[in-house]
């Protein structure tokens, strides 16, 4: 069974916004929502993302800890103080696994974790827990 196989359209119409900074994950993140039939924005850090949610309704963030301008926690910080997101799912994008930043994660409201590098399998298992 290939990838498109097994991820095929089970993200149809959910709108998934990826705040990440490396290019590359970006790139790989969005193909693997796209082939899941989610529609992708992109924000390069956590102030883009603040900007993409002013604009735009989502129904998940997928949001990298550590970018430059503004890091994830900082801008999760900011979006759970706005009513109209509390409930928005947020999911944390890390090379850092451990359980200090799972907790740094759970204490600035992110609903959940997924440790880099990513599988496509376990990414899309994790966006439709929450949505």
């Amino acid at each position: 069974m290939n990838l498109t196989q097994t991820i095929n359209h089970k993200l149809n119409g959910y709108r998934i916004l990826i705040v990440e900074d490396n290019e590359l994950n970006q790139i790989v993140i969005k193909e693997i929502l796209k082939r899941a039939g989610a529609n992708v924005t992109i924000a390069a850090d956590g102030k883009e993302s603040l900007e993409a949610l002013g604009r735009e309704s989502f129904d998940c963030v997928l949001m990298d800890i550590q970018m430059p301008v503004m890091d994830g926690l900082e801008a999760t910080e900011k979006i759970r103080s706005s009513p109209q997101w509390a409930k928005l799912p947020i999911i944390a994008l890390t090379a850092n696994a451990d359980n200090h930043h799972r907790n740094l994660c759970q204490q600035v409201g992110m609903n959940d974790f997924i440790a880099k590098p990513i599988g496509p399998r376990s990414l899309i298992d994790i966006i439709l827990k929450w949505l």
